[in-house]
């Protein structure tokens, strides 16, 4: 049985692959360049129904640039965004993006002054 979930995160990662972001499952080391973007964090929510069962997962995107890069940081979060919302499914589902969320954090977390643009997705699969 395929894993609605799964897909949808690989999904995302391959979408944002495709769109030429440097795209990681974890978090890369110190000797990645920047901007890269993470995809990691996700939740999950079944939605039982008479027939079978739905759900929803919320997916969070975070994209790194160093701090005199804020723009690219916010426009690499718009393409996601719009890619995701556009593509519409896996190989095995269809899913729509039924809310999203972004907000730009002022990272000092390494030895240079980074932007953190989270980009927050729910999407309900069908």
């Amino acid at each position: 049985m395929n894993n609605p979930y799964n897909e949808i995160f690989q999904t995302v990662i391959e979408l944002s692959k495709k769109q030429g972001y440097e795209t990681f499952d974890y978090l890369p080391d110190e000797s990645q360049s920047y901007p890269f973007v993470f995809v990691g964090n996700q939740q999950n929510t079944d939605i039982p129904t008479k027939g079978r069962t739905l759900g929803t997962t919320h997916i969070q995107i975070d994209v790194y640039a160093e701090f005199n890069h804020r723009s690219e940081v916010l426009d690499i979060m718009d393409d996601l965004q719009a890619t995701v919302i556009n593509y519409q499914h896996t190989d095995n589902f269809k899913y729509q993006v039924t809310n999203t969320n972004q907000q730009m954090i002022a990272d000092q977390s390494t030895d240079i002054p980074l932007w953190h643009g989270v980009l927050e997705l729910d999407i309900q699969y069908l």
